[in-house]
């Protein structure tokens, strides 16, 4: 009968997350993290890998790689009709 007269008690606050919940959530995000990282790390060598890779397929065939390309304008063997004998 005593506690019909006294103030009511407050509500227990709410339990905080499980302790075990948090350390999973952390693992997983940081399993994610080095996952997008890996990913942008291959993407990032693929790209250097075209570039160096389409150097090497312009300037690899000449003897002095920093010459350039080739003067040659058309897309087949060069031709002259002086050198096939032309005489008109």
């Amino acid at each position: 009968m005593a506690g019909l007269f006294s103030a009511p008690k407050a509500p227990p606050p709410p339990p905080g997350p499980d302790p075990e919940l948090l350390r999973r959530q952390r693992e997983q995000d940081e399993r994610l993290e080095a996952r997008e990282r890996r990913s942008s790390e291959e993407i990032a060598a693929r790209k250097r890998a075209r570039r160096s890779a389409g150097r090497r397929l312009l300037l690899g065939s000449r003897e002095d790689a920093f010459l350039g390309v080739p003067t040659q304008t058309t897309l087949g063997p060069s031709y002259s009709r002086e050198q096939a004998g032309r005489t008109a």
